[in-house]
């Protein structure tokens, strides 16, 4: 084989990784139809649902604030919220019942998924792992909508998720946390086109979000949070409770959080989820061979596909890359497809109640939409390379020794 004929294969090769845009669209919207017309509700089947707000507890503001939220929407369903904190810590919540994880207890976890073992046998022990019982599994800084609830507690399934939105106080601040919460965007994106696909249609999550992750007492007992893990307890025992049977269902409807508020949080944050999933792709008492393979395949696949796609735009820009005029409009129309997803997700997180809130007029709100969509669609080469170069980063960076906790209230968030 001659030196042109390598270098031929070499440019189909790179220009075929441009065909991934298009086929994430398609299966974004595959997704979304599925989520409308295929997740099944059963109204009645559950009798309670306990929303758990699980935190080390040095921002109890932020909990109020969100207790606060869950019982101004005056849900129609019998529910508990249940506050569950770390020794040492403020407790004196009011409109939640709080459990403090005693020092003394022990099992394999530590930190968060210590906390979420200690919560499920209290809830054994209250004879609440039933599949009667819904538990809505919510951080210190999430807050789920009213129909993000609705829909979690009717699903018929063992193990259910919506989408995670990052529209609690979206691009307002400073330079810094516009940026931060673009960067974000990309979570929203892995939503609309992953989840959508992996755990409502094919029922074999590759990702699973610990915000709004909604599971019955039966599912929670069966699988339970005792495994030897730091972080990634989300997607843990997802994937364990895919592995052994138990169903799946993908809604559509948002649970909100806060984006990092400086670059140390960040990457902190990033450290911990990038440390948490890559012990679970080592161990086998963590996770299992076939999910351990699928989640480094997305990792290999997702830094093979930034290279791949960077040095063909650059051959074919260039000219170097010579290939007939149809594949240029495949290119064309490739990229438009990656700039329009992150335009959507922008225009999702700029969106919602609280975006809503934070603007004194209906004319202020559109118009902040518009131009946060414009500016995820101008952030799109950055936020499709700086995911994988943090992975990179973290990987160097060595393992963390306990669970990152980054601050999530700000200055901002009360005025």
């Amino acid at each position: 084989m001659n030196s042109s004929t390598v270098l031929l294969v070499f440019q189909w090769l790179l220009f075929g990784s441009f065909l991934i845009p298009i086929v994430e669209v398609i299966a974004a919207f595959t997704g979304a139809t599925w989520s409308h017309v295929a997740y099944t509700q059963t109204p009645g089947k559950f009798t309670q649902m306990i929303i758990q707000i699980t935190t080390v507890g040095k921002e109890p503001e932020l909990v109020q604030m969100t207790i606060d939220k869950l019982r101004e929407y005056r849900l129609h369903i019998s529910f508990e919220i249940w506050v569950v904190v770390e020794p040492g810590h403020f407790i004196d919540y009011t409109d939640a019942e709080v459990f403090v994880v005693p020092e003394g207890f022990s099992c394999r976890p530590i930190d968060k998924a210590r906390a979420l073992e200690y919560s499920r046998l209290v809830r054994k022990s209250r004879h609440l792992n039933t599949s009667a019982v819904k538990i809505l599994f919510v951080d210190d800084d999430t807050l789920p909508s009213a129909s993000y609830i609705g829909k979690a507690f009717n699903g018929d399934y063992d193990l259910c998720q919506g989408i995670t939105v990052p529209s609690r106080w979206y691009g307002t601040g400073n330079w810094k946390h516009l940026f931060i919460s673009h960067l974000d965007d990309i979570r929203t994106r892995n939503c609309l086109i992953y989840c959508s696909c992996t755990q409502g249609m094919s029922q074999k999550p590759l990702f699973v979000h610990g915000e709004g992750l909604c599971i019955t007492g039966r599912a929670e007992d069966i699988v339970t949070w005792d495994r030897p893990i730091v972080a990634s307890d989300d997607l843990v025992f997802g994937t364990n409770a895919a592995h052994i049977g138990l169903t799946w269902g993908y809604f559509y409807a948002a649970i909100q959080l806060v984006s990092p508020w400086s670059w140390k949080e960040f990457l902190d944050q990033r450290w911990r989820w990038t440390w948490g999933n890559f012990d679970a792709i080592a161990r086998r008492d963590i996770l299992p061979r076939a999910y351990a393979y699928f989640i480094a395949l997305r990792y290999a696949a997702g830094l093979a596909s930034v290279i791949a796609s960077s040095i063909g735009s650059a051959l074919l820009l260039t000219g170097v890359a010579r290939v007939p005029p149809q594949a240029h409009k495949v290119f064309l129309i490739s990229s438009a497809c990656q700039f329009l997803s992150y335009g959507v997700a922008g225009w999702i997180n700029s969106g919602g109640q609280p975006n809503r809130e934070l603007r004194a007029t209906a004319a202020k709100y559109w118009l902040f939409r518009l131009v946060q969509t414009i500016f995820a669609i101008a952030f799109t080469p950055v936020n499709a390379i700086i995911p994988m170069c943090v992975v990179v980063y973290c990987a160097l960076r060595g393992r963390p020794k306990r669970f990152m906790v980054i601050k999530k209230s700000n200055q901002i968030m009360v005025r």
